[in-house]
């Protein structure tokens, strides 16, 4: 065992010791293999070989029953790789997923059917992953139907039931996705993950591309909702003011790791990490004085190549020796707080975890 391995930190979660989501050292690697030419090439030398992405690396983390996790992170960084890897809508190279004790996305285990349905997915777009060719009534029935949860006689009753859960009228039911706004497909979007009663729902930017009024609205009914059916979501957005208000706990991600973790109001007051730090100097602020911006120096590395050591390290303004060659273990900075930063590593070997 490496030692970076035997330093890791007992990881945060909130608010119940046992976790509801536990993600252990899941890896996600996309591999395009080289073309017939390319690979003769490569035997004679050449600097050809297969293309491998790194998007999601060795990440672990959990998250309690009945809370907000929001995972937050540049654009590429893996986020919405990692959602799809715990909806098992992808399967992870490496490690494993477990949903209220139940491991995920594994051959070897087989779920019930109980067991699939109980992790939901938002997506970003609704206009996208809506059938545009089906009417609202079918969109909310069809999986409840197929999965044997309601008789098709009641789809009419069942979806008006849903589209006054999520605000919207019972008398659009015949109508097409086409015919509503962004802010109402969302509506639509979430009624649907509702439509099979899942545990957990995992909302990939659901907000983005929506007014700030409809942000508003769409953050209050996933509020209301989580309260109401006790779910627990994962909260996938870039949209750092959100993420606060929502959220019980945030997950910074950086290029396929999770760099630090906390409970939210502790990671909003207090950031470790300098990514972290970084990325908080970058929220708009209405104060008076002046005040110097400074982005991040340098653009995110390729996950084709992903640079050794801390991922961070070439555009960090402390990096040290270490930072370049070996990946720093999580320390714990505070209750629930954790960091994977060298910076941060005990000096006493004996506190290391």
């Amino acid at each position: 065992m490496s030692d970076a391995s035997e330093m890791t930190a007992e990881l945060p979660v909130m608010p119940q010791d046992s976790p509801f989501v536990d993600v252990r050292h899941a890896s996600r690697r996309f591999e395009r293999r080289m073309s017939p030419v390319a690979a003769f090439l490569a035997r004679l030398g050449l600097d050809y070989a297969d293309e491998i992405v790194h998007a999601v690396d060795d990440v672990s983390l959990r998250i309690g029953k009945g809370s907000v996790l929001g995972l937050v992170g540049e654009s590429g960084c893996g986020k919405s790789t990692l959602g799809r890897l715990i909806a098992s809508l992808l399967p992870v190279s490496d490690g494993e997923v477990r949903i209220d004790g139940h491991r995920m996305a594994s051959k070897a285990e087989p779920l019930s059917r109980r067991e699939l349905l109980r992790t939901q997915m938002v997506f970003q777009n609704p206009m996208a992953s809506l059938n545009p060719r089906q009417k609202i009534v079918d969109i909310l029935t069809e999986g409840p139907i197929y999965h044997g949860l309601i008789k098709r006689r009641d789809k009419n009753e069942f979806a008006a039931a849903l589209l006054l859960e999520v605000g919207l009228p019972p008398d659009i039911l015949s109508r097409l996705p086409h015919q509503f706004s962004g802010g109402q497909r969302q509506r639509i979007g979430i009624a649907r993950a509702l439509s099979v009663s899942p545990d957990f729902l995992i909302c990939d930017e659901p907000v983005a591309a929506l007014d700030v009024s409809i942000q508003a609205q769409i953050i209050n009914l996933l509020l209301d909702l989580k309260e109401k059916r006790a779910l627990t979501i994962l909260f996938i957005s870039h949209d750092l003011g959100v993420v606060r208000h929502l959220c019980d706990q945030v997950a910074v991600m950086y290029l396929g790791r999770i760099v630090e973790m906390a409970p939210t109001e502790a990671l909003f007051s207090n950031p470790v990490h300098p990514y972290t730090k970084a990325l908080f100097e970058e929220i708009p602020r209405i104060r008076g004085g002046h005040r110097e911006y400074q982005p991040i120096k340098g653009e995110i590395p390729s996950p084709l190549t992903p640079p050794p050591g801390c991922h961070f390290h070439p555009r960090c303004p402390r990096v040290i020796a270490s930072c370049s060659s070996l990946a720093p273990p999580q320390s714990v900075v505070g209750d629930g707080h954790s960091v994977s930063c060298w910076l941060n590593v005990p000096a006493d070997p004996t506190q290391r975890k």
